[in-house]
């Protein structure tokens, strides 16, 4: 896929992240380095966890493990 693709699908599934978490502020919603990074694809695939989980973003596996893999 490009970049392109990768962006519109990554915009998205922040759209849907943020309905499925409406009552919560966007602050909260998101971790504090979260728009320090533009990989999309990787972030669609973090959001997508979380929705399927139910989750929120910051306590999902895959994005604890990115995290763990930059440190």
């Amino acid at each position: 896929m490009n970049d392109e693709m990768d962006y519109k699908l990554y915009v998205l599934a922040e759209l849907s992240y943020k309905k499925a978490h409406s009552d919560i502020n966007e602050e909260e919603l998101f971790p504090i380095d979260w728009y320090s990074s533009n990989n999309y694809k990787l972030k669609t695939e973090i959001i997508a966890q979380a929705l399927k989980t139910n989750m929120m973003i910051e306590d999902t596996e895959l994005y604890n493990n990115t995290r763990e893999q930059v440190k």
